[in-house]
């Protein structure tokens, strides 16, 4: 009956744009929880380790639950470090192509009965194809820094990430 509602309206306010919108919005419903928390997560390993280490970390010193938020605002603000020789197109672009196929897969993930962002039959397929694309940014990151070292290190990357990989 919600959902009914919103669909109606949606469609009433903003016309044939309402299905573009809507999958934005089930996106974000999807994609900001979980970076909520692999922060969250983050910060609990931090802490641990910390305690572990008896040592001062985000257990004794930091701004507390608000840490996750200024690490965040701290990465984004950062300057971009680019290699001398570094195709600079490629060089971003593999980062990218590595963190991309990890959110699509989460695409056919069941939510619930019926409650999946897409619903399709080779829902599987799907998921062991999008997961197996990660190899090739990590490939494009070393291979784009115009480094043998840093091509050295993401072709053996990229052979374990094959070798443990499901798919």
């Amino acid at each position: 009956a919600l959902l009914q509602m919103v669909t109606t309206n949606g469609q009433a306010l903003l016309g044939d744009f309402w299905p573009v919108v809507w999958n934005l919005a089930k996106i974000v419903g999807i994609v900001a929880p979980l970076m909520l928390c692999v922060a969250y997560l983050t910060l609990w390993e931090r802490k641990f380790i910390g305690w572990m280490q008896v040592r001062k970390g985000p257990n004794r010193v930091g701004f507390g639950w608000l840490q996750p938020i200024a690490d965040g605002l701290k990465l984004m603000l950062k300057e971009i470090i680019m290699p001398a020789q570094a195709s600079k197109g490629l060089y971003l672009l593999g980062p990218i192509m590595t963190i991309m196929p990890a959110l699509a897969a989460w695409a056919v993930i069941p939510f619930g009965p019926e409650v999946a962002l897409s619903n399709i039959n080779a829902g599987l397929l799907y998921l062991m194809a999008i997961t197996s694309l990660e190899v090739y940014g990590v490939i494009l990151a070393g291979w784009a820094s115009n480094s043998k070292y840093a091509f050295l290190g993401a072709m053996r990357a990229s052979a374990q990430m094959v070798s443990y990989e499901l798919a």
